[in-house]
């Protein structure tokens, strides 16, 4: 691909962004076509395994499509290339790069063909190969004009060559050191107008443009010293493919040999081909295999340079599409991108990673200067957009890292700038963070404690501790919380507030959850197998572990496995999780029929209303500690409505986090059913709270 080519993929003004999803599926369809009509094309998967291949394949190779499809291209190999060659283009596109050669086939009869091939790996959102698109032209002509100049080197074979699809010239240098051609033939030629009796004698300057000339001297010169020389050069609308021989006599060059063969096909279906390779399709931005190709090239030329890298994460684009559906979340994301796009200078790249992710990199720019971008970026995001008449706002969070302070890769820049953008969102999104030492160390602890969360479960690292919950008006306990803790033997107790997230991010959270289940279950069987009154268990779901398709059978086999009654059992969910939609009450239906109670874990924090309350089967609400730790009139007011309409519904409240008289003097007036906290007791081992089976809370309220 020529310099020119190239530059125009790095420039942010000449990217083309659909506006709709209609001319996005046209371009691909036309691309499709252009690449079916002008080359060879075949499509594999990433074992080798051949899933397409066109007409113009099925004529060269004489297979049928069905007896190519499901088979390797072991089918029409020549015995031709060493096993090396092939290694070497396996490892090339493994890697994610674009390789580039002439291979030689059989055909189903027995007969050979040349083809030059172009493959292009197409990346997963990890960056790992998942096909691998073959394009192809013939190039047998070309192969055979080749071998019949060996054997007429120095022969006139004008007659011989006019044939040919190909054109054959040869050239020679004169004493003031000018290149004359004096023999040029081909079919090829014959629109162009080129013949041996129009060019003999004539100097290059007179027959071609000052760009084809000078390009055109250079490779002559570098064959008149005696190399094979091959190169690409546009005449008029024809981009023509030169090879280039030295002929010696005595060990001196007495003329140099060339063909040329007409690639301008070839090279549109090339240029198609690296398009959908090294674009996104919806909207029209670089996607990550040329944002880390890029970034290379903006690494290597930096040196003492500074410039800055910004991981962009649309906030909630989930719940767009979960709401409005895919249509407008593909919209948002195609306005997005012009809007990123808007916000940058000449010589900028912004890039589509992978679903609402996106990248940016700002060459030359120092800290101040990427932070005004930032915050221009930010600004331009959250307009009001309109689709249809329907009207939306989203924001996005971002991280930056700045070379060379932040990194010295960009794959370093790139990682620690993804890390900015998570701290963005923990900072309450629409907003951007810059890396930090600290954050690395951060990252670098939470990696460490994601290695020691996989093997805490198998070498048994979990403990769960219980804390009660009473019986606000009587005293008495109606149940134990089993709350999970990890006693790690060289870290000590691992907080849960660092390891759920961890485990929630991982996946992990779903087999621990299942243990803590099935731990919780035994437990409160063994109480009662000992002569200690019922109570109920309540364990904490997360969503992964809920949404699992699974979940209530699992449920099920752990109480069918302890004994344990189902009423005896109450499964805590988040307020967030009813946002879920149909899935979620099913679930819920589900448990209810089994006889399990459901609590609202966290109430008045989430996304949920009261009055949607009345369409779930829902046992408990539990209002978040947040609201009873500060009990000022705004949250004496949320408190008692909770507790007026969730009894109007006829479902009962359990406030947490109690820790002082006060609070449990306002909850009783507001008549809350029951209550937890280190008012009445810390959560503790199993073996310590069968203290509270044998009596009631006692306390006064003087």
């Amino acid at each position: 691909m020529d310099k020119s080519y190239t530059l125009f993929y790095l420039s942010t003004t000449h990217y083309e962004v659909p506006i709709q999803y209609e001319r996005v599926v046209k371009d691909l369809h036309d691309i499709h076509y252009a690449l079916d009509q002008s080359s060879i094309l075949v499509i594999t998967n990433e074992n080798g395994v051949i899933t397409y291949v066109n007409d113009r394949f099925c004529e060269i190779s004489q297979y049928e499509r069905s007896e190519l499809i499901g088979r390797t291209h072991r089918l029409i190999n020549s015995d031709f290339h060493p096993k090396s060659f092939f290694q070497y283009m396996w490892k090339t596109i493994k890697q994610g790069d674009i390789w580039q050669g002439d291979i030689k086939n059989r055909a189903k009869d027995g007969s050979e063909y040349w083809v030059s091939t172009t493959i292009v790996p197409f990346l997963d959102d990890h960056g790992s190969p998942y096909q691998f698109v073959s394009i192809r032209s013939d190039i047998t002509d070309r192969k055979k004009a080749e071998e019949q100049l060996k054997t007429a080197l120095k022969n006139d074979f004008r007659q011989t060559v006019k044939n040919l699809q190909n054109a054959v010239f040869k050239y020679r240098q004169t004493d003031e050191g000018e290149f004359q051609l004096i023999l040029l033939e081909g079919k090829i030629l014959e629109p162009l107008g080129y013949t041996t009796s129009l060019v003999q004698g004539k100097k290059l300057d007179e027959l071609f443009s000052a760009k084809v000339v000078r390009k055109t001297k250079f490779y002559f010169a570098k064959a008149y010293k005696g190399k094979a020389v091959d190169f690409e050069v546009r005449i008029f609308k024809h981009m023509l493919l030169i090879h280039l021989s030295p002929i010696f006599e005595k060990g001196q060059i007495i003329e140099v040999v060339g063909t040329a063969t007409d690639i301008t096909g070839r090279k549109k279906a090339e240029k198609a081909i690296y398009h959908v390779a090294y674009y996104d399709y919806l909207t029209g931005l670089p996607n990550r295999r040329l944002f880390q190709k890029h970034m290379k090239t903006v690494e290597s030329s930096a040196r003492h340079n500074p410039f800055a890298v910004v991981f962009i994460d649309l906030d909630r684009i989930k719940h767009v599409n979960d709401t409005m559906g895919h249509t407008i979340g593909d919209q948002v994301l195609s306005t997005v991108s012009r809007r990123l796009e808007e916000c940058l200078r000449e010589g900028d790249m912004v890039a589509r990673i992978g679903g609402d992710e996106f990248a940016v990199v700002l060459p030359g720019v120092c800290r101040k200067e990427s932070e005004g971008i930032a915050e221009r970026m930010i600004r331009h995001i959250g307009k009001r957009m309109s689709f249809n008449e329907i009207e939306l706002f989203v924001t996005a969070s971002m991280g930056i890292s700045i070379y060379p302070d932040d990194g010295q890769d960009s794959e370093t820049l790139i990682k620690n700038a993804d890390a900015a953008m998570y701290l963005a969102k923990e900072m309450g999104k629409n907003n951007y963070q810059f890396f930090t030492k600290e954050l690395d160390e951060k990252n670098a602890k939470k990696m460490m404690l994601e290695r020691e969360l996989h093997k805490a479960l198998e070498r048994g690292q979990f403990q769960l501790h219980y804390q009660p919950q009473f019986d606000l008006q009587s005293g008495c306990l109606l149940g134990v919380e089993a709350l999970i803790r990890w006693e790690h033997p060289k870290l000590g107790t691992v907080s849960p507030a660092d390891f759920i997230p961890l485990a929630e991010e991982t996946g992990l959270i779903v087999p621990i959850g299942n243990w803590v289940l099935q731990t919780a279950c035994h437990q409160n069987k063994k109480w009662q197998d000992a002569g200690f009154p019922a109570v109920r268990i309540s364990v904490n779901v997360s969503v992964r572990q809920f949404t699992q398709p699974n979940f209530v059978d699992n449920v099920k086999e752990v109480l069918e496995q302890s004994g344990l009654s189902p009423d005896c059992l109450d499964l805590e969910i988040t307020e967030s999780m009813t946002v879920e939609g149909e899935f979620f009450h099913s679930v819920l239906r589900k448990l209810k029929e089994l006889n399990i109670h459901v609590s609202l874990d966290d109430f008045g924090t989430g996304y949920s209303s009261l009055s949607s309350l009345r369409h779930f089967p829902i046992n408990r609400l539990k209002i978040d500690q947040t609201f009873v730790k500060t009990l000022d009139d705004t949250n004496k007011a949320i408190v008692a409505m909770i507790i007026t309409l969730a009894k109007s519904l006829k479902i009962n409240v359990i406030a947490e986090g109690v820790e002082t008289m006060e609070q449990v003097i306002f909850l009783k007036e507001m008549n809350c059913h029951e209550a937890q906290g280190y008012f009445f007791a810390k959560p503790m081992p199993a073996e310590q709270i069968t203290v509270f089976f044998a009596r009631s809370f006692a306390y006064s309220l003087q």
